[in-house]
């Protein structure tokens, strides 16, 4: 009993994935290659570099202003607080990223331009400051930056090293925002100390499984100014997702015909396990009409995903259309297989 009950709690996370938009996408089956347009000459030494390779698909990397961005509110029964909260339960909308929660995070959409100012109005970028400081006389946090392509799929990472406490020039006592910038790419020697490319032994999609971006109550909060719509765009089945750089990335989310979790949007189940360990009850809050109703069909796809996909009927591991090309069906012959994968 205990066992099936923890599953029903895991199943919840299903709905972390689930988008306002559905799309559908019809897989072809055939021995793996990659699309054309995927380069294979993995990712570069330093941030620099990295940013001059995706430039020619997604522009420019925006320079992240820390006071000019969104911040992402907290609320306790529904009134907005302040400071540093260890207990994610006295909060509305914790953080589930495995740390503490602070007051004074923030998210940026910027619209891609190129390096002459002309806009790329099918590129988004996405700054995220995670902050985590205690103390306001000592800042701290991170700032991830994704850049995304929303025809070819084309998706850049770009994170600081928990240094962006070095860029702040200040910190609101009471709100804990911070103030400062970020050094841009035309500072090549202080881009490369507050950036790195993604490391050997660490795959962003590990946690960016279904698109590239990650939703939740606490990320969702921040709105676009003026607006209902949530900084973080919203994707879905049919969006086109590959890292440029990331040729040998483990892209696969398990698909099962007719399983209602895929009508709108793909499940990556290593990011449920990651959100589920950090106290994520998405039973709680979606599907947004009928919070828990597909409880049913989450059970489906978990034990798909610890019996085997290919012990279950209509079941198959899917990589994500890129560029031209559609979502694929892959096999035994996938090479890029990785252990974040498996059950």
């Amino acid at each position: 009993m205990e066992k099936i009950i923890a599953t029903i709690v895991f199943c919840s996370l299903l709905v972390f994935f689930t988008l306002e938009s559905c799309g559908k996408d019809e897989p072809i089956i055939s021995t793996f290659s990659l699309a054309d347009c995927i380069p294979t000459d993995g990712f570069p030494t330093t941030a620099f570099q990295y940013a001059q390779m995706v430039e020619d698909e997604l522009g420019v990397v925006p320079t992240v202003i820390l006071d000019s961005m969104v911040k992402i509110p907290l609320y306790q029964d529904g009134s907005q607080v302040y400071g540093v909260f260890y207990d994610a339960n006295s909060l509305d909308n914790p953080s589930r990223l495995g740390k503490f929660t602070v007051s004074g995070s923030a998210l940026q959409r910027y619209e891609g331009r190129t390096a002459s100012g002309t806009t790329l109005p099918d590129v988004v970028w996405v700054a995220f400051l995670r902050n985590v400081t205690e103390d306001p006389s000592e800042p701290n946090g991170s700032v991830q930056l994704i850049g995304y392509h929303q025809v070819s799929g084309a998706t850049a990472f770009f994170e600081s090293q928990d240094n962006a406490g070095d860029y702040v020039t200040s910190v609101d006592p009471v709100t804990f925002e911070l103030s400062g910038m970020m050094p841009s790419p035309d500072n090549l020697t202080m881009f490369n100390q507050a950036y790195r490319t993604p490391p050997n032994n660490f795959q962003c999609i590990s946690c960016h499984q279904a698109d590239p971006f990650l939703t939740d109550p606490f990320i969702n909060a921040a709105k676009m100014p003026g607006t209902d719509e949530s900084v973080v765009p919203q994707l879905n089945a049919s969006s086109p997702y590959y890292v440029i750089g990331g040729h040998d990335w483990d892209m696969r989310t398990i698909h099962i015909e007719g399983n209602q979790c895929m009508s709108c949007h793909r499940v990556g189940l290593a990011t449920a396990r990651l959100l589920q360990g950090n106290g994520y009850d998405v039973n709680s809050h979606m599907p947004p009409n009928d919070p828990g109703s597909l409880s049913d069909d989450y059970i489906e796809l978990l034990q798909t995903w610890m019996n085997g996909v290919e012990n279950t009927p209509n079941a198959e591991w899917r990589i994500p259309p890129a560029c031209t090309e559609p979502a694929k069906t892959v096999g035994d012959d996938y090479p890029f297989k990785q252990s974040f994968n498996n059950y």
